[in-house]
């Protein structure tokens, strides 16, 4: 075979990778793609090595973010500043039954949704939604594999959704990985490319471990919400236990003494009033226990008890109020907060959630609570359209300044994925 052959029937084998479900016709993986799935690695220069140093070090970055839809913008904005790509993207799980938003029934999530999206052309990339199945990232969301093509306009897709991509956006190789941490494929990471051709063994690798990263960060961001639901329902069955050991019994009490009581006063028998004392001995002891259980309950609780009780009940307040998804995150083994540093966090807090719900057109909060001995950190993160250039207004300002004076600061930070981030910290004595 002469050189121009073997490049041909290169091109012609690597066009598409794997199986297509729409044409039912086999395609020759790439050898990247069998690396992947195989479990060969392909050869790796030392520019690669470098490529995959950098791509650990941004997936670790991404564990910074606490939204999902801010890891998302996060993973690519990582992606675009590691790979030269035309096109990166990210897509996540969406629900397509009827159910009341947001559903989360795993069986539910049966397409993807574009949620952050850098270097498009056009307005309809983002938000656009894939079947499974359906394209380059559906095929991803229903095999769990990396896809890829090397031109998507020859692809056997669906014609709309190729003169979407290839026409109006000018892509042409398109690669997918999967977003995936236990087992799960929680999203999936596009990169393309305006031209025909493939990614080599580096970028692909590159793209994957940034990826696993990103699983890995929602995995935690998804798992939040159901660590908070426990801690929920453990406080209620304890409340609960509390009450019924004591007030079952006395209750049965107060139900015999009263019914006693009745029989007498219908048969006129004598005891009537001793009877009507006892029920009364009765009911005053089962008041003074349900004091004392509620006493107990509310017993004051040490200073970072009294700053994450506070936090959680200002979050639950924001979320009835305004119906945003919000969450408290309490990181670590708290060390204990004094009265006044706790009055000043909570200030803080309180504020950044007003700027969230008057600015923000935020869809999710997440307050995160962290202090390690030295440190009492507090942070309120958005995914809602973020500050922009503005400057920190009287509230913040104030505020700042009075955690200067111990020994603390304030920052409001944005970058080029949505939302904004207000972090606060002062020093512990």
């Amino acid at each position: 075979m002469s050189a121009r052959d073997r490049a041909g029937a290169s091109t012609a084998s690597g066009r598409y990778a794997s199986r297509t479900r729409d044409s039912g016709e086999e395609m020759a993986p790439t050898e990247v793609e069998r690396a992947l799935t195989a479990g060969r690695p392909a050869p790796m220069s030392a520019a690669d090595v470098n490529l995959l140093r950098r791509a650990d070090a941004a997936g670790q970055r991404l564990f910074r973010e606490l939204v999902a839809k801010r890891i998302a913008w996060a993973t690519v904005s990582e992606v675009s500043r590691l790979i030269a790509v035309d096109v990166v993207a990210v897509s996540l799980p969406a629900p397509g039954c009827e159910h009341p938003r947001p559903c989360v029934l795993a069986h539910c999530l049966d397409r993807l949704e574009m949620k952050a999206v850098l270097g498009n052309r056009a307005a309809r990339l983002p938000g656009l939604y894939l079947p499974a199945g359906s394209g380059v990232g559906g095929k991803v969301l229903a095999t769990g594999m990396p896809f890829s093509v090397a031109d998507y306009l020859e692809a056997p897709f669906d014609r709309e959704l190729v003169d979407l991509v290839a026409r109006e956006e000018g892509i042409a190789a398109l690669l997918a990985v999967p977003i995936s941490f236990g087992g799960v494929v929680r999203g999936v990471l596009h990169a393309g490319l305006r031209r025909p051709g493939r990614f080599g063994a580096g970028p692909t690798e590159a793209l994957s471990r940034v990826a696993t990263y990103a699983g890995a960060a929602l995995a935690a961001a998804g798992d939040r919400a159901r660590v908070e639901e426990l801690a929920r329902m453990r406080e209620r069955r304890r409340m609960v236990r509390a009450l019924h050991d004591d007030f079952n019994q006395r209750l049965f009490g107060v139900g015999i003494s009263a019914r006693r009581a009745r029989e007498s006063a219908v048969t006129g028998h004598p005891d009537l009033m001793t009877r009507l004392q006892r029920l009364e001995q009765e009911v005053a002891r089962t008041v003074a226990s349900l004091r004392a259980t509620l006493t107990s309950l509310d017993a004051p609780p040490g200073h970072m008890d009294v700053l994450a009780i506070t936090l959680s009940e200002d979050v639950a307040a924001f979320q009835h109020r305004t119906g945003l998804q919000s969450h408290l995150l309490v990181l670590g083994d708290p060390s204990p907060v004094d009265a006044a540093r706790t009055e000043l966090l909570v200030r803080v807090v309180r504020e950044g959630l007003r700027n969230v719900e008057r600015h923000a057109g935020a869809s999710e909060v997440v307050v995160t609570l962290r202090a390690d001995g030295s440190l009492a950190e507090v942070a309120v993160q958005d995914d809602g359209v973020g500050p922009g250039g503005a400057r920190l207004g009287l509230g913040l300002t104030t505020l700042r300044d009075e955690l200067s004076r111990l020994d603390g600061g304030l920052r409001l930070v944005s970058g080029d994925d949505p939302g904004a981030t207000l972090r606060a910290w002062l020093a512990l004595p």
